[in-house]
């Protein structure tokens, strides 16, 4: 039962065909990301969705608790978290034992791991930086260096991966990645192997990687945000209007009285602010009513925002934020920002499921 009138569709079915899509191109084992709640699209109900797919070997998360939350949900494959835990004893022990694998960041990360002298192993993936600038390992020695130095008895070294700043864009900054990861890496072998993002695996074409992490394109988005249609967009989010009223040329409307009418005018309001993510920068957008664009006007508030309609408009219509006919990437376009951040935004909203 729904309690409010704003709320978010996620469509299972496209989620699906959306990683079928990708493995059909990549044609090896997918790690799916599923850190920030699923991006939006709720963790808990996308990962039983899609955890007994023959050829989605791991799970990525961005913290310890992620991949807590996840091992509740009974899941059984491998997990990694992409980020660096806290180098606390207890955390260390916490993966150990819920099976857990942990990046190993940097050397110091690897030498604070390692003084705890662990009764277990802890599995771990050698993170490379070969070129985004955030962590991971920066050159051959530093990667050698740990390497002869690790203990079998304390690290189990399932895998070695990078990230790449600009698979969806420059190439030349790509293949400089590219280049690195495959030096860094001659004449080794992991059990897994993975540079390759969604952008990576969708328009490039590289061999040596035995796994490839899907993000963003298993829900439906460009990772270049060009909403070239090569994907389904999973999430849809609506409001419904709870009120219209017509307002005599002059009134103002919202917060500061940013907008003032230039006629007399039907104002209508919705149940969706910025404390759901729909933030402030939304004025002066459209949204989607009953085959009709119309304009929001004021200031986003908190909980409500104002749209300007005409008197076909009533209480109780469906108001497309964005779906079918105003796509996340074009939304993201007219923000100045990515699809990413405004679904990941989004919170305080209820979820129906479409399997």
């Amino acid at each position: 039962m729904l309690l409010r009138d704003s709320y978010a569709v996620v469509d299972l079915k496209r989620l699906k065909n959306n990683i079928e899509k990708v493995h059909a191109r990549f044609n090896r084992p997918l790690m799916a990301v599923i850190k920030a709640d699923a991006y939006g699209h709720g963790f808990k109900e996308v990962a039983l969705y899609i955890h007994q797919l023959e050829y989605l070997e791991m799970f990525a998360v961005a913290t310890l608790e992620e991949a807590l939350e996840l091992r509740e949900l009974n899941i059984k494959k491998g997990i990694l978290v992409l980020g660096a835990v806290p180098t606390r004893r207890a955390q260390i022990e916490l993966a150990i034992e819920n099976d857990i694998s942990l990046a190993l960041v940097s050397l110091d990360y690897y030498y604070l791991i390692k003084s705890f002298k662990l009764d277990r192993p802890v599995k771990v993936h050698v993170k490379l930086d070969t070129g985004m600038g955030r962590i991971g390992l920066q050159n051959e020695e530093q990667l050698k260096e740990l390497l002869d130095d690790i203990n079998p008895g304390q690290f189990e070294v399932e895998g070695v991966f990078t990230h790449f700043a600009t698979a969806d864009g420059d190439e030349a900054e790509y293949k400089k990645q590219l280049e690195k990861y495959y030096r860094m890496t001659k004449g080794m072998k992991f059990k897994y192997m993975h540079c390759n993002n969604s952008a990576g695996m969708f328009y490039h074409d590289e061999q040596v990687s035995n796994l490839g992490r899907i993000g963003i394109t298993m829900y439906g988005l460009d990772p270049a945000g060009e909403h070239r249609g090569e994907f389904e967009q999973v999430m849809s989010l609506y409001s419904n209007v709870v009120m219209v009223k017509k307002i005599p040329k002059g009134s103002k409307v919202g917060y500061g009285m940013t907008y003032t009418a230039k006629s007399d005018e039907y104002i209508a309001t919705i149940p969706l602010g910025y404390a759901d993510g729909f933030i402030r920068k939304n004025q002066g957008r459209e949204v989607y009513i009953k085959g009709k664009y119309y304009q929001i006007v004021g200031r986003v508030c908190m909980d409500q925002c104002m749209i300007k309609v005409d008197e076909s408009v009533k209480v109780g219509d469906q108001v497309e934020i964005f779906g079918d006919h105003i796509s996340l990437d074009s939304m993201a376009k007219e923000l100045d920002t990515i699809s990413y951040e405004i679904i990941c935004l989004i919170k305080r909203i209820p979820i129906i499921y479409k399997k």
